[in-house]
């Protein structure tokens, strides 16, 4: 019985710990220095489209977070589908309407997401919980710039 139990232990210590998913908040992707800039010298959502065009960027990024394994709520802004109209990449913005209107969030305020298999569309109206492997990596495109992207293993409701 004795060595039943102790190969039962042993066994259990090597198995790999489940990862940790840490919970973060936008902010976070921020340093310090960078979010107090932003949070300062804000001008706000203007829903017109006949904003000020100078808009606050950073992409000052935490190297910290590079290969972290995290979750962080945010709306979808749709980048690229397959062709029967599946989720395939996409930006996870802070707020309902970021890269629509101006001004946009800065690029170390949006991650850009990549799904390993295509999802069926989801409503841009709605708040999801994203998660997956943070990663430091600059990404352009007529939409936005992001300086995060994230291997996405999960995407929900919030």
């Amino acid at each position: 019985m004795y060595k039943f139990s102790l190969t039962i232990l042993c066994l259990l210590l090597a198995l790999p710990a489940a990862a940790d998913v840490r919970e973060i908040e936008w902010l976070d992707l921020m340093p310090q220095s960078e979010a107090d800039n932003w949070l300062n010298n804000q001008s706000g959502v203007d829903h017109s489209g006949f904003g000020p065009v100078d808009a606050f960027q950073s992409w000052a990024t935490v190297g910290e977070l590079d290969g972290q394994d995290v979750r962080l709520p945010g709306f979808v802004v749709p980048i690229e589908t397959t062709g029967d109209g599946k989720l395939k990449e996409f930006f996870l913005v802070p707020y309902f309407g970021a890269c629509i209107h101006v001004p946009p969030p800065p690029a170390n305020q949006i991650i850009y997401g990549r799904l390993k298999e295509p999802i069926p569309m989801v409503n841009i109206w709605d708040a999801f919980w994203m998660e997956g492997t943070l990663n430091v990596e600059e990404v352009s495109n007529d939409t936005a710039d992001s300086a995060y992207t994230m291997d996405v293993s999960s995407l929900t409701l919030y």
